[in-house]
């Protein structure tokens, strides 16, 4: 009979291309490795991989086993899940890997609710963007993968995995508190000569964002790309640039900006991504039982029940989920704590400031 773990470091080296690469994963040696594929051939009586060069590749042989090796797996998993959830208690290890954002937001309630509710559960909490998530999901790492997701954004969607959506979060514009757009009114394509704060290279906001400037009819100057939004914030105060600020970068952070929603609403959705095969462990279905009251509470499942409901937009300045995302925030400076607005500035707090609204080419515009 052949060795499942044998058959488990094979499928490694297929899915992370090297043998160090899978000796590092399985945490043993290359050599080790080595041997034991080399075991694992004399068991299937022929060659399962072919030197190339300082590499290896498969050989058709190697695939076909691969691929039994990727069904034996999913099993084992649907065994681990079935025979976790007869279990009295939920336990065992709950791997989470989360966009930046969502880690600083959404996670730090999750993981302190369920560490609550189920103290021999072992949670961890990797900060991966959305791509280096889904990949640690592919490979086995993590358990749930929170991502986000733009409705124009070319996004390869894997078949094999299975996505909750959490919460759609509004995405807004910030400008400092001292812009003076000319003219009644600004539309996108006003904003051509302004230097643009952005997201990360390669991110989907980014990219969302750019379109919308080429869309408007220009290429955004842009002055700096930041991974952190504590830094695009500090920036944009610093009337250093325009930039484009999700809800959940607002939630429980004071801001002194102009902030203004796209009309119609421009919104990302946050999504837990699993593997199928992973949906009826307790651990799992509890976590995303979990995530499901954060993105909507008035009607999130009892505690301790798996099922789901569908979760509404989040709000990052009141910190609710009704039907709709909220209104235009305040142009005055204001405290956002997720609760309640607070004045920052002096004086009375100045009328909301309004939506930005979409032209027929997909750019903005505001009052």
């Amino acid at each position: 009979m052949l060795s499942v773990w044998r058959l488990q470091l094979l499928r490694e080296v297929a899915r992370r291309g090297t043998i160090a690469a899978a000796a590092a994963a399985m945490d043993i040696t290359p050599s080790a490795v080595s041997q034991q594929l080399n075991v694992l051939e004399r068991e299937v009586g022929m060659p399962l991989l072919e030197r190339v060069g300082r590499s290896v590749r498969l050989t058709d042989a190697g695939w076909l086993t691969v691929r039994h090796a990727d069904s034996i797996a999913a099993a084992l998993a649907t065994a681990e899940s079935e025979l976790a959830s007869i279990r009295s208690i939920v336990m065992g290890d709950l791997r989470i890997a989360a966009f930046p954002t969502a880690a600083r937001a959404i996670m730090p309630s999750v993981m302190a609710a369920l560490s609550r509710r189920y103290p021999a559960l072992r949670l961890s909490l990797r900060d991966f963007e959305a791509a280096e998530s889904l990949a640690a999901l592919r490979l086995g790492e993590v358990d749930v993968a929170i991502v986000d997701e733009y409705e124009d954004a070319d996004v390869l969607r894997d078949p094999a995995t299975e996505r909750h959506l959490v919460l759609r979060d509004p995405v807004y514009l910030a400008l400092a508190l001292d812009h003076r757009p000319a003219g009644a009114r600004v539309s996108l394509a006003d904003l051509a000569d302004e230097f643009w704060v952005m997201d990360a290279e390669h991110s989907h906001l980014f990219e969302t964002i750019r379109r919308a400037c080429r869309a408007a009819g220009f290429e955004p100057r842009i002055r700096s790309h930041c991974k952190d939004f504590s830094v695009i914030i500090a920036l944009i105060e610093a009337g250093l640039g325009v930039g484009v600020l999700p809800g959940l970068a607002l939630r429980d952070r004071a801001v002194r900006a102009r902030i203004a929603p796209f009309k119609p609403l421009l919104t990302r959705d946050v999504v837990a991504v699993i593997n199928p095969e992973r949906r009826a462990h307790p651990a799992v279905a509890m976590a995303l039982a979990e995530l499901d009251r954060f993105g909507y509470p008035e009607t999130a499942a009892p505690v301790g029940s798996a099922s789901s409901s569908r979760p509404r937009a989040c709000c990052p300045r009141t910190g609710s989920r009704g039907r709709s995302p909220c209104s235009a925030p305040p142009s005055s400076a204001t405290t956002w704590t997720g609760r309640s607005r607070s004045r920052t500035g002096a004086g009375p707090i100045s009328p909301p400031t309004s939506p930005i609204t979409s032209t027929s080419s997909g750019a903005a515009s505001a009052p």
